[in-house]
């Protein structure tokens, strides 16, 4: 990997973030976050015009040029908070960790786990998504999420840490040997986290649609359970009177026809379409500027979004 040297110094920063927010209470500290993230949205152009594309084409003839900026500020805002928000769980003990989270909203992940085949509990680059799962371990539940590795050591080994130290363990997507270790969590009747909404073409996927346009989509999560036979399930964080609150739709149970490649499409729109509807519901919780729809398929031009 060709070294950055600023890298370095951006961890630095990092680091002294990570200190100051330490010494904060975390109302205040989580209003800072919010504010940064403003900040971010008028400073970071590139950011925030890919933000307000993305936006544009989703709502197109829905929602005013105001209401689109509106929602892309909020956008940022929510990213600043959520930044702050993990930080600030290593201060947090156990008791403290469960009275952020609402039991009951829980007790659908609870009741499959129990099941025997564990859960494949879709999140989503979605509010606070990274909590999702703390709370998960908070009321009894094993977590495992299949992230992505930081090619930055001390970056990674930053963010790891932050899951591990509240019990959530992580397995990275470029092992090869990841669907094997996946389908052992599953069997272990554990809940297995996995976050597939972005663009990745370094990954197998499929194209499906996604607000009206095609957009090449990972296909772990279904062939995980087809081997499993683990349930798919879609949750969604948010925040809700200074608590968050998890958003459960209904589980997906993958029945195999015979045709797999078929199959494998149809349940990866079919879970696709669930995202898109909470999206819409709250769309200044997900991550517009990501590149969403960056690969094309062939018989089309390559698009800049």
């Amino acid at each position: 990997m060709k070294r950055k040297p600023y890298r370095f110094f951006l961890y630095l920063l990092l680091q002294l973030g990570s200190f100051i927010i330490s010494l904060l209470p975390i109302r205040i500290a989580v209003s800072l976050g919010g504010a940064l993230g403003v900040a971010a949205y008028s400073l970071l152009a590139r950011y925030r015009e890919s933000t307000l594309e993305n936006l544009r084409f989703a709502f197109s003839g829905e929602k005013s040029e105001e209401e689109i900026a509106a929602i892309a500020k909020d956008v940022f805002r929510n990213i600043g908070k959520t930044a702050v928000e993990c930080i600030s769980l290593r201060k947090f003990d156990p008791q403290t960790v469960r009275h952020l989270f609402v039991e009951k909203d829980y007790k659908p992940l609870l009741d499959l786990a129990s099941k025997g085949k564990g859960v494949i509990a879709l999140g989503f680059h979605f509010g606070n998504w990274e909590m999702s799962t703390v709370g998960g371990v908070a009321f009894g539940l094993d977590v495992t999420v299949i992230g992505r590795r930081i090619y930055y050591p001390p970056y990674n080994s930053f963010l790891v840490s932050l899951r591990e130290k509240k019990g959530v363990k992580t397995l990275y997507r470029d092992d090869k040997d990841v669907i094997r270790k996946s389908v052992r969590v599953l069997r272990g009747k554990n809940v297995l986290g996995v976050v597939p909404d972005q663009d990745i073409d370094s990954i197998d996927g499929v194209f499906v649609n996604f607000f009206g346009r095609p957009a090449y989509t990972a296909i772990g999560p279904v062939v995980m359970a087809m081997i499993s036979g683990a349930p798919i399930l879609p949750t969604f964080m948010i925040r809700e009177n200074g608590r968050f609150r998890l958003l459960i739709e209904e589980p997906i149970y993958v029945h195999e026809t015979g045709d797999r490649e078929r199959d494998i499409l149809s349940y990866t729109q079919r879970w696709t379409e669930v995202a898109e509807k909470v999206i819409r519901k709250h769309p200044s919780h997900w991550v517009w500027m990501h590149r969403r729809w960056k690969t094309r398929p062939r018989h089309e031009q390559t698009v800049s979004c």
